[in-house]
């Protein structure tokens, strides 16, 4: 796996190159704090295609940043996807990283071929959760700075019991030990589900790939109706799923995504 380093104006970005030149160049950006690597099994499949998986920033490899509102949040990856300057780049991305795709769809969506944001957390309100007062990951931010080593961040999430423990699960742990906390600290969680501004700002064919609300899917219905009447270029696919459609349906997601590549 190459792996590389892209200079960006406030950071430093880490991102994945399967070093193919082809017609269609594909950035991919991962959910929660998660780093490239949860676009493993998407690069094995789409390998064909030129694809960029990255690491945010904040995130994985990447450097850090003293702003995290989406707009400076994305601001590498935008210049790392100008820098490439590819006639034909697609943008998917995955729950907080499909909140980061619609952005880098506002800010340079006309030089994008198409964009694809699998179950965006449009949730309606944060009264009454701890998220409200500490952010999207209240457990992280009250333990994160008590963790000496990975294996602290492990065990405190995933509590003592080793034989309920998942790859994923300890994964996730990991990622959350590596990620910073000013990505945490920083986030303006309110903000970032401002799903109308966002979606009336998007110029480029747009496509939101939303879970079964009932198995754990981030898009309200009555979120989804405000959204198809606010812009003609946002299309909604729905999914039997929870909130992994790409890990839960494989077929059908992969299906979406070639529709958007126009195959």
């Amino acid at each position: 796996m190459t792996e590389y380093i892209f200079e960006a104006t406030k950071t430093n970005l880490n991102y994945f190159h399967n070093d193919v030149e082809s017609e269609v160049a594909i950035f991919l950006i991962p959910g929660g704090w998660s780093d490239w690597r949860s676009w493993l099994k998407f690069t094995e499949d789409f390998k064909q295609y030129s694809l960029y998986a990255i690491d945010p920033p904040g995130r994985g490899k990447s450097g850090d940043l003293d702003n995290f509102d989406l707009e400076h949040l994305v601001h590498p990856m935008v210049e790392l996807i100008e820098s490439i300057d590819h006639p034909n780049s697609y943008v998917i991305g995955h729950s907080y990283g499909a909140l980061m795709a619609c952005e880098i769809g506002m800010q340079i969506g006309e030089k994008l071929s198409g964009l694809l944001a699998e179950d965006p957390g449009w949730v309606i309100t944060y009264e009454g959760t701890d998220i409200k007062d500490w952010g999207p990951i209240p457990f992280a931010l009250k333990n994160k700075e008590d963790w000496k080593t990975s294996l602290d961040a492990v065990y405190s999430i995933n509590g003592p019991a080793k034989d309920t423990w998942t790859v994923d699960s300890v994964v996730s742990s990991l990622n959350i030990y590596e990620a910073s906390l000013n990505s945490m600290r920083l986030l303006n969680a309110e903000d970032n589900q401002d799903y109308e501004k966002i979606c009336n700002g998007l110029n480029v064919k747009t496509y939101i790939a939303r879970a079964n609300i009932e198995k754990g899917g981030m898009i309200p219905s009555e979120v989804m109706q405000k959204v198809e009447k606010l812009n003609p270029l946002v299309t909604f696919r729905e999914f039997d799923t929870g909130h992994g459609i790409r890990i839960e349906m494989p077929n059908q997601y992969y299906e979406l995504v070639k529709e958007m590549l126009g195959e």
